[in-house]
């Protein structure tokens, strides 16, 4: 008798997601799916290095980080974490700035929303390298070649790309 309502019930949701325009297939291609580690992109208060040209670059142990980074904060775990930072490149001007977003995997590519941010009136006439960090969660990333690329987030507007190689966790098989 359980089993009969079960099916009932699972068949009345089907219909209802297909009324609802999603087809009876996908109800059923969620059920019993693996979860994945979502990747999220939490904010670091960290200062990136300056650097000429555009460019994103990943870390993914305190080594690595340290050719990003002024000072690896000692607080980032690379078991669980990934630093991702997002330069700018050389800017003629004061008072540009970059702030990561999000972060998302589209289509095997990493997409980070970073919000570019323009001086306004007269600012100083000196060479400055914009730049933010994040760390998302490194267990939600693909190993091997991943494709970044990073897009601001009010104009759509692509601000720089690139290729990083993620590596296996060493808790991987």
């Amino acid at each position: 008798m359980r089993s009969a309502r079960a099916a009932v019930a699972l068949l009345l949701a089907g219909l209802g997601l297909a009324a609802c325009g999603t087809t009876q297939s996908t109800v059923f291609s969620t059920i019993g799916a693996s979860s994945a580690p979502a990747l999220t992109l939490r904010s670091v208060q960290v200062e990136p290095v300056e650097r000429e040209q555009a460019a994103i670059a990943m870390a993914f142990d305190a080594d690595a980080a340290a050719a990003l980074l002024v000072a690896v904060p000692d607080d980032l775990d690379f078991g669980t974490d990934a630093l991702v930072c997002v330069y700018l490149g050389e800017r003629p001007t004061a008072g540009w700035g970059l702030d990561l977003q999000t972060a998302s995997l589209v289509d095997g590519e990493l997409r980070i929303l970073a919000r570019e941010t323009r001086p306004r009136g007269t600012v100083d006439e000196v060479v400055t390298y914009p730049g933010d960090c994040g760390v998302v969660n490194r267990n939600a990333l693909p190993a091997g070649d991943l494709a970044v690329r990073a897009d601001d987030t009010i104009s759509d507007e692509f601000i720089v790309g690139g290729d990083v190689t993620v590596p296996v966790p060493e808790s991987a098989p």
